[in-house]
């Protein structure tokens, strides 16, 4: 794969600045490959698509980053201010361009026709963020909005490249040619370009944080809706803390970049320490618990959401590979601030109902999806029921369905409905059935079972951005199960570890008989919580962190290359990380590549 680096020259030093720090210090590549991102399933109708941008006063803009959702490559507009995106798959597509010296894109949409060049004109400019001073509104609004990109929380985002594959919960569909199967087989490469999205849209995401709250230290802002600077600043830092959380589980080792301001003459030293990411993620979420305020939707930060994040960063260092066991205790005390403030709903399905969305008990801190605000998202079109979801990405890994019954080995293909299972989550997480001509129909074979999680009326088709749906990123389930966790690593299974797992089972079960069984020792209990926590946070992106904070990855992969060797997992300890992407190291002399890569 060639990179080609757009390098646009500007009249000031403020715009070399800035078009420095997108371009180098974060590594963020102009792609001009012809690979697609994720190569799907070859389809019968495709097109080309030329678009071409200019700025107000009609003259074509050289240098422009021209995207696509759904995502086909990464174009830079050359002298005419043209890109041609060719052989792409025919339907509507919104299509985004960003002027490097810009910070909020300008996106239109368009329907790409088969056989033909859809041809479509985009102006962009001038940047609805000026910088000086800055509109904090609308970067504010960006920066919620970040999250839901496909490579940061969208179905093609964190759990779906990173949380529940190369595991024991879902697996790559083997007869597609994706780069979730390399992923998914841990054949990895510096040079990925799966990798190299993930990278760079975090970075980017962060660099419009970094912007924010430099703007709000300086006082060179201004704000429509006249929210408190404190408040503004504990979201900003929030939302940081939230994307450098995810580098430093995925990468290992990432840049430490908190500015968005570069000295050309003196670039700043390279930062490369976990240690020191993990400071500043403290430091984030401690002011953000400080500063938010306490009530409020989902869908914004708040006390209880950093609360909530901190227990977890705790929670992470206190496991491998950091083993700081300190940090126990300080994932105890933050899920317990929490104890009150929420509770579960009282049907597990609730939990992800339309009807609770931003209002329930349990999501404590959520990435919406709205088809009605134009951010639909994309949960079961990539994965999901046959016939339901378009394409057929991630399979249930065999196993991990019959676990919801009491007796796993007795559910065996081809098996008998009504379904007979006293825990009520195998009916939200697992789809039985597919959509055949409009009409359900029962799946006997098992492994025609797919995953799925946001469920909606089958009669309403699934178009790409337009499923409407919360993603919980932190919910208080997951916050008993993590307390019972760091309470069992202090004190060993007390009845305070107990009451918090068997507060989520009693959910589960409706009854009480399902409880934990009493007189387990610390080890015994270990194994049952992340059995709870496979059950019941399953698609929610929370599994492989699991397995590597409780050194349990390996054994799991052993397991699973031992019952499907068909499916051959090619696993090597150093790649419970990724690598730092190879452009990174090409761009950056300072950035150093992790062991084994």
């Amino acid at each position: 794969m060639i990179h080609c680096y757009a390098i646009n020259r500007f009249n000031s030093k403020a715009m070399q600045i800035r078009n420095y720090l997108i371009l180098l210090v974060l590594g963020i590549s102009l792609s001009c490959s012809d690979d697609d991102p994720e190569e799907q399933q070859a389809k019968d109708e495709i097109g080309n698509l030329e678009v071409l941008v200019v700025s107000t006063d009609n003259e074509p803009l050289e240098g422009a980053i021209v995207t696509t959702l759904p995502q086909t490559e990464e174009l830079t507009t050359g002298a005419l201010g043209t890109v041609l995106f060719r052989d792409i798959d025919t339907g509507e597509y919104e299509v985004s361009v960003l002027v490097p010296a810009f910070i909020i894109p300008t996106k239109k949409t368009v329907t790409v026709v088969p056989g033909t060049t859809t041809k479509v004109e985009i102006e962009t400019g001038p940047d609805p963020i000026e910088p000086t001073p800055l509109n904090i509104d609308l970067l504010l609004k960006e920066s919620y909005e970040s999250l839901r990109g496909p490579n940061l929380f969208d179905a093609t985002g964190y759990p779906y490249y990173w949380g529940d594959i190369g595991a024991d919960i879902l697996y790559s569909n083997p007869s597609l040619i994706t780069n979730i199967v390399n992923l998914d087989r841990y054949s990895i490469n510096t040079g990925d370009k799966i990798i190299e999205d993930v990278w760079t849209d975090h970075y980017k995401a962060i660099r419009l944080c970094n912007i924010g709250i430099e703007a709000i230290e300086n006082v060179d802002y201004v704000s429509d809706q006249g929210i408190d600077e404190n408040i503004m600043l504990g979201e900003l830092r929030f939302l940081r803390a939230m994307l450098y959380f995810n580098l430093v589980k995925l990468c290992g080792n990432p840049v430490l970049v908190t500015s968005a301001v570069v000295d050309l003459d003196n670039p700043p030293e390279t930062v490369q320490d976990p240690l020191k990411v993990y400071e500043l993620i403290e430091e984030d979420l401690l002011f953000a618990e400080n500063n938010l305020g306490s009530s409020g939707p989902s869908n914004r930060a708040s006390i209880a959401a950093a609360q909530a994040l901190l227990g977890k960063v705790y929670l992470q260092m206190a496991g491998f590979p950091l083993l700081q066991n300190d940090k126990y205790a300080k994932a105890l005390a933050q899920f317990k601030k929490l104890e009150g403030s929420y509770t579960l709903e009282t049907n597990y399905s609730d939990a992800f109902s339309l009807e609770n969305e931003g209002t329930g008990s349990e999501v404590i801190f959520s990435i919406d999806f709205d088809t009605d605000t134009g951010n639909g998202g994309n949960y079961g079109v990539y994965w999901g029921p046959l016939g339901i979801a378009q394409q057929d990405n991630l399979w249930l890994v065999p196993g991990f369905p019959e676990n919801y019954f009491a007796m796993p080995d007795a559910v065996t293909s081809p098996v008998t409905f009504p379904m007979d299972t006293e825990d009520s989550r195998f009916f939200q997480n697992i789809a039985t059935f597919s959509l055949q001509n409009g009409a359900m129909e029962n799946e006997e074979e098992i492994n025609n079972w797919r995953p799925y999680r946001f469920r909606k009326d089958v009669a309403l088709s699934t178009n790409p951005n337009e499923e409407s749906f919360d993603f919980p990123y932190l919910r208080y389930a997951d916050v008993l199960l993590m307390l019972a966790e760091a309470e069992n690593a202090i004190n060993g299974p007390t009845a305070l570890a107990y009451d918090a797992i068997n507060q989520v089972r009693r959910r589960a079960f409706g009854n009480t008989e399902n409880d934990i069984p009493p007189g387990l020792n610390q080890l015994e209990f270990l194994e049952v919580l992340l059995k709870e926590r496979q059950l019941e946070l399953c698609y929610e992106g929370v599994r492989k962190d699991d397995l590597i904070r409780t050194q349990t990855l390996q054994s799991v992969i052993d397991n699973f290359n031992q019952d499907n060797p068909q499916h051959f997992k090619e696993y090597e300890p150093h790649e419970y990380i990724w690598p730092i992407p190879q452009m990174e190291i090409n761009l950056n002399p300072g950035a150093v590549q992790n062991p084994g890569y």
